[in-house]
C-alpha cells in the first residue's frame, strides 16, 4: 500500500491509501487517512470550510486522536484559516478611516 494525496472537486485535499498497483486516478476510492469532513458540521461558508479542511491537511490532523494530542496544531490550523479574514477586515477598517 502507498499513500497518495489528491484534491476533490471542492478543492479539498485528502490523503488516502492505495494498492501499489492502483493508478493515482483511483485516489477518491482509496482508504481514507484524513482529514475527515468534520468541517461540514460547523455551519461555515463553503469557502471557509474548505480553507479549514485544507489547514487540517497541511498540519497533518488526520483524526480525533491527533487533534486531541496536538491542541497547538489544531489552534494553528484554525488561526491560519481565519488569518485571511482578519486581513480583509483590517483593510476594511483602513478604507473606512481613510474616507
Amino acid at each position: 500500500m502507498r499513500q497518495i494525496d489528491y484534491t476533490d472537486q471542492r478543492g479539498r485535499k485528502y490523503r488516502v491509501l492505495l494498492p501499489d498497483d492502483a493508478p493515482d486516478e483511483q485516489a477518491p476510492v482509496g482508504i481514507p487517512v484524513g482529514p475527515p469532513d468534520v468541517v461540514d458540521d460547523l455551519g461555515l461558508p463553503p469557502e471557509t470550510a474548505t480553507r479549514l479542511h485544507n489547514a487540517l491537511f497541511r498540519h497533518g490532523i488526520w483524526n480525533a486522536a491527533i487533534a486531541a494530542k496536538n491542541a497547538n496544531l489544531l489552534m494553528q490550523a484554525v488561526l491560519s484559516t481565519f488569518k485571511i479574514d482578519a486581513q480583509i477586515l483590517q483593510e476594511a477598517f483602513y478604507k473606512l478611516e481613510k474616507t
